[in-house]
């Protein structure tokens, strides 16, 4: 009945730039009914709170997941889910609509609905994006409420296309990718969380501008992601030539690829001579491998973060040793730079009982909460200076604007030193103490903090926002951060002089070291490692080798 519907071309923004061919296949889902009769106010609320642990749990191994299969900085997607069953104005609404009489059901769906309304109703692109976000985590409270798991449980035994309305980021990451030939969507947004998952897991995908009937469900479609087209009932010849073409860019990709592993052992050296260490950023341990595989030379950046952000408390030093000791002896005598605990801003933990503030991201976060934290940050030192003895590790301060705070950290490092010395425990004495360039007046004073450390590693993501006072992830204002780029390469040059006038080393750290357009420049610049995610560790070293 399938094989008569007519032959039709969908147009929609690309996601990603491969493409797929294969059964379209919907999904349905199923809503949760609100329960018309409550159990009372006070047992209609504890159902609500059991439901918030619940789905706190879930999110916590989505992320764990998430970080395993894909990486740290998509990881963090599910951070957010988090810190928005702690967001201060959607539990006011659900709590206002149980004081009303409502099923938890109906007060969560009642401010899920307000909530997501309001953003999706807003001008800014990035925040009507988030209404999906609140949608997301309303709908896992719901299901946990029914009784019914809500998980995208789409997967089949043969390859599919999934076409949906919209798919949240739990649902995404929830696919069976073995069999997940690609998605189309009729809502969301490029900027969406949920394409950032698909981009990162290397899934074509499709938001759609146009429509289709369901009718076409089971048919065979072309995806393009590349072209941002989506052909519906193709003939056999379309298929062909189709099938044909995305055979042909799989090879190139493939010989592309293999092209690059040739270089995984070679040094990154210019033709002028001037080495350049490529180091990876990590999340965990379990990016080790990743890494490796891409031929770090080491790793420029651990976030700390991550043991923090998967516990409902903080982590001990056992716990955070063996953890630090793992990476150290994975990476076998390789630099592992060890960045401390910069929670705060976007990266909240419950059991801190940080205040609320109107603008986090220059707020209490990194070094400002870890210096009033001392019992915490002390833990962290200890344990980053135990696995200094069982590799080259390098501790890294994060979020630096003074030379006093600099001392101040030093102060309790000499102290956590003295501490395991007493309890005869082994360290490396000579441990590489640096601090990341993140902050202007970091970079302005660069000369008097190149006096106080060893290395200097530049985070660009934060440099260039706070240089140009422009919010990356706002889009009216994103393009500033793509164009005006010179201001913050200069404050990298004058970074870069400073400390090796002292003899110490620098790297990159942000975004802006995995863009080719600008390798020359540093390494003009006598840049001594860039540090990016695994996946663009090859290329970076390629294009190294072709710098002047």
């Amino acid at each position: 009945m399938t094989t008569h519907l007519k032959t039709k071309v969908v147009r929609g923004t690309g996601i990603g730039d491969g493409c797929a061919i294969g059964n379209l296949r919907f999904l349905h889902t199923s809503i949760a009914k609100t329960r018309e009769k409550g159990m009372g106010i006070d047992g209609e609320r504890a159902r609500f709170l059991d439901a918030i642990e619940a789905v706190k749990r879930s999110i916590s191994h989505l992320q764990k997941t998430a970080e395993e299969d894909i990486g740290a900085d998509a990881a963090e997607i599910f951070a957010i889910h988090a810190m928005l069953l702690e967001d201060e104005d959607l539990l006011e609404r659900i709590e206002a609509s149980l004081g009303d009489g409502l099923s938890a059901e109906g007060a969560v769906e009642a401010a899920s609905d307000a909530l997501s309304g309001e953003l999706a109703a807003l001008d800014d692109p990035y925040l009507r994006a988030r209404a999906a976000d609140v949608r997301d985590v309303c709908s896992q409270l719901l299901s946990h409420l029914s009784g019914k798991n809500e998980a995208a449980d789409e997967n089949t035994s043969k390859p599919y296309i999934l076409v949906a309305e919209d798919l949240t980021p739990s649902q995404t990451v929830g696919l069976d990718r073995s069999t997940l030939l690609g998605f189309v969507t009729f809502e969301g947004s490029p900027n969406s969380h949920t394409a950032i998952l698909a981009r990162a897991m290397g899934i074509p995908a499709l938001v759609c501008t146009g429509e289709f009937s369901n009718l076409y469900d089971g048919t065979v479609a072309l995806l393009d992601a590349a072209s941002g087209s989506l052909t519906l009932s193709p003939s056999e010849e379309e298929q062909s030539a189709f099938a044909t073409r995305c055979a042909k860019n799989a090879e190139m990709a493939q010989e592309r690829e293999q092209k690059l592993h040739t270089l995984r052992e070679m040094p990154a050296v210019t033709m002028g001579g001037h080495r350049v260490l490529m180091y990876a950023n990590v999340g965990g341990e379990e990016e080790i491998d990743a890494a490796l595989s891409q031929g770090a030379d080491g790793i420029g950046l651990l976030r700390s973060e991550f043991l923090y952000l998967s516990l409902d408390r903080a982590p001990d030093e056992e716990q955070l040793y063996h953890s630090y000791r793992t990476v150290a002896e994975r990476m076998q005598g390789r630099r592992v730079v060890i960045r401390t605990l910069d929670i705060g801003a976007d990266k909240q933990v419950s059991y801190l009982t940080l205040p609320r503030e109107e603008n986090p991201a220059l707020g209490l976060r990194g070094v400002r909460l870890c210096l009033r934290e001392r019992t915490l940050f002390c833990e962290q030192i200890r344990a980053i200076l135990r696995a200094s003895a069982h590799g080259k590790v390098a501790l890294m301060l994060p979020m630096i604007v003074s030379v006093e705070e600099v001392r101040a950290c030093r102060e309790l490092i000499a102290e956590c030193m003295q501490a395991l010395s007493l309890r005869g425990q082994d360290y490396d004495k000579d441990m590489e103490i640096g601090i990341m360039i993140e902050t202007p007046a970091a970079a302005i004073l660069c000369r008097e903090l190149a006096a106080e450390v060893d290395f200097f590693s530049v985070g660009t993501n934060d440099l260039l926002q706070y240089t140009l006072a422009a919010d990356r992830q706002n889009p009216h204002v994103a393009e500033l951060c793509r164009t005006c780029r010179e201001p913050v390469l200069r404050l990298v040059a004058a970074a870069s002089d400073a400390i090796h006038e002292r003899g110490g080393w620098i790297g990159i750290c942000g975004e802006l070291a995995a863009d080719l357009s600008l390798t020359q420049r540093f390494c003009d610049m006598r840049v001594d490692e860039l540090s990016v995610s695994a996946p663009y560790l090859l290329e970076l070293r390629e294009r190294v080798l072709a710098c002047q």
